[in-house]
């Protein structure tokens, strides 16, 4: 069965790619996440006019000798440092279309972040509500990627169960070659009939729940969501078949189809 042989290989291909992105999601959201503790670890200019900031570290880390030194800090450092960070941990598994890193801060972060963390131009100011600023935009990209993980795992599995279906489609779906229909009894005909029926039922019901999945909404417990057949275009639309468990699935059918209008026809001739 040429057809069904096809649609399991389509939609093996289409599993990989959902793997690939998949893990790649994964690495981001550990890169944000990172990110956000750097960030979060970093102490905020508290001072009104802003530009430096005073600490007071022992001189010899780890001996308590009671000497002290006064470190300053300037908040253009900080701001360096949130760069840095972005940078190593962020800007690998982001979309690098945007171009140089203060591009890509305004892409992931916001203009208005990208623009106070810019080493000319910018604030340089590393205040409290800039802090509190990329804090919320990394959680609420981890966030999205939460919804994305989950997207991908519900038609990782949606395809999985594609497969597996078509797989038994492709075992159990009667022959109808003309010495079958010669040597046959009605009823080993009529058995026949049934038998393909009963997998083209089960096609059906597979088509249904496979439009269900598409128009479901994958949300998450912050401000994220996201309709599935907007991650299924996503991931196929620059390919020949947006849809490819639909489409192996309707290939499937087809084919017991085929079977039963065959068989119908030598039914009808006997």
């Amino acid at each position: 069965m040429a057809d069904i042989d096809d649609a399991v290989r389509d939609l093996t291909a289409a599993r990989r790619a959902v793997r690939d992105e998949r893990r790649e999601t994964e690495r981001q959201q550990r890169g944000f996440e990172q990110f956000r503790q750097t960030v979060a670890a970093l102490e905020a200019d508290r001072s009104v006019g802003g530009g430096s900031t005073t600490r007071t570290v022992s001189a010899t880390p780890g001996w308590s000798t009671g000497s002290t030194t006064t470190l300053a800090t300037t908040t253009n450092d900080q701001c360096r440092r949130v760069r840095s960070a972005f940078e190593e941990y962020v800007l690998p598994h982001v979309d690098d279309e945007a171009g140089s890193v203060k591009a890509t801060i305004a892409s992931e972060l916001s203009a208005e972040v990208a623009l106070a963390l810019a080493a000319e131009g910018g604030g340089n100011q590393f205040t409290e509500p800039l802090r509190r600023a990329i804090l919320e935009r990394a959680d609420q990209r981890v966030a999205e990627n939460r919804v994305m993980l989950r997207a991908l795992t519900r038609e990782r599995d949606s395809l999985d169960e594609a497969t597996g279906l078509l797989k038994r489609v492709d075992r159990k779906l009667p022959t109808v070659d003309e010495s079958v229909l010669l040597l046959s009894t009605d009823e080993e005909l009529w058995d026949r009939r049934r038998r393909a029926a009963s997998l083209e039922a089960d096609l059906s019901r597979a088509l249904r729940e496979r439009q269900s999945t598409l128009s479901a909404m994958t949300a998450s417990e912050v401000k994220a969501g996201i309709a599935h057949d907007t991650v299924v275009e996503y991931l196929f639309g620059d390919r020949d078949v947006t849809y490819p468990a639909l489409d192996a699935l309707v290939r499937g059918n087809r084919a017991c189809r085929r079977r039963i209008e065959v068989l119908d026809s030598s039914l009808d001739r006997k």
